[in-house]
């Protein structure tokens, strides 16, 4: 199979320390209301920073002690939440706890749960998921719970069918104030909600994604990219205003490769709202991967991306329509075309 080359420029390169380790985990990178951010750790604290390197990285003590608890910038960057094993903590951004929700601990009974948090747009509320009740008859669920950013107060809550899952939220850039939440279960399960908070109620919607974890969303989030577990295909879905799939295309490994052995790899990402960029290998984490453009009208190839250096699975998209691949301690943006001055 002939796919075109297309060699990026590269606009910047941006040090990032630890950035390598934290792309293992749920937080490292998320999409949020108005800017994408960057998590990391170092010597116990962590590091929030805009990925598109505007602005000082902001570092702050972790006084929950749960170093890898999932955290989460306020839309202003002055305050951020961990979700860790026991508690929900709203931090300022000096290490201080604002108020700490405390629930049954992620880790009760060995379990293999691990939380998720994000605020909504205007910053005045945060929707995490936190274990739900054990009961005599077995263990109810996950919950999803939304709390005031002032004073920890819960507002609202669902149970949610996931039970014990790892989670992951993204939020668009734009437009509506819903939340795509994945619990991952497992190796194979995964499960996809929709959440809105309208300030009193707290409505979800579970959708059929197929097992297939979200990898990104688009700028006002009504198209959701998923792709299957074991790298043999992807999916882009389209959403209706009531969060219903309207439209699916799937682009299946064989149309970028004709080697059986390559599979997709990393996560799936959109750049912009019209080109999706994946990356190509023989297993999840090699450390050379071939990054394919492709058409999100038609799920066509356009492009294999050549990389004046060897690249790996990781890639994270910039709301311009760049993008991020790591490089130790140091992120390398890229572009396509030269920007205007």
């Amino acid at each position: 199979m002939t796919i075109a080359p297309l060699t990026p420029q590269a606009a910047a390169y941006l040090p990032c320390p630890g950035i390598a380790e934290s792309l293992g985990w749920t937080d490292a990178w998320q999409t949020r209301h108005g800017g994408t951010w960057l998590i990391t750790r170092e010597d116990g604290d962590i590091l929030a920073r805009r990925a598109d390197g505007t602005g000082q990285a902001v570092r702050f003590p972790d006084p929950t002690g749960d170093h890898r608890g999932y955290t989460t910038p306020a839309p202003d960057g002055a305050a951020f939440a961990i979700c860790g094993d026991s508690a929900v903590t709203l931090l300022e951004s000096n290490g201080s706890a604002r108020w700490s929700h405390p629930h049954a601990p992620w880790s009760a009974d060995n379990g293999s749960g691990r939380g998720a948090c994000s605020f909504t747009p205007d910053g005045r509320h945060l929707i995490a998921v936190v274990p739900g009740t054990l009961t005599a008859d077995g263990y109810e669920g996950d919950v999803l719970v939304v709390l005031d950013c002032a004073t920890g107060t819960p507002a609202a809550s669902r149970p949610l069918t996931a039970a014990s899952a790892i989670y992951e939220i993204r939020q668009p850039l734009d437009g509506p104030g819903q939340l795509v939440i994945s619990a991952g279960q497992g190796q194979d399960d995964a499960l996809t909600y929709i959440a809105v908070f309208d300030g009193t109620a707290l409505h979800t919607t579970e959708l059929d994604t197929k097992d297939e974890p979200v990898t990104d969303i688009d700028t006002a989030g009504r198209r959701l990219l998923t792709f299957e577990r074991g790298g043999a295909n992807l999916t882009l879905r389209t959403l209706d205003e009531d969060h219903r799939p309207t439209a699916e295309r799937e682009l299946p490994i064989a149309h970028l490769t004709d080697d059986e052995d390559q599979r997709f790899v990393g996560r799936p990402v959109l750049v912009g709202d019209t080109r999706i960029l994946a990356a190509v290998a023989d297993e999840e984490w090699a450390e050379e991967t071939r990054h394919f453009l492709i058409d999100t009208a038609t799920l066509q190839p356009l492009a294999e991306i050549t990389y004046p250096h060897p690249t790996g699975p990781d890639i994270i998209p910039l709301p311009d329509s760049s993008w991020l691949t790591p490089d130790d301690d140091r992120l390398n943006h890229w572009h396509l075309h030269q920007p205007h001055p």
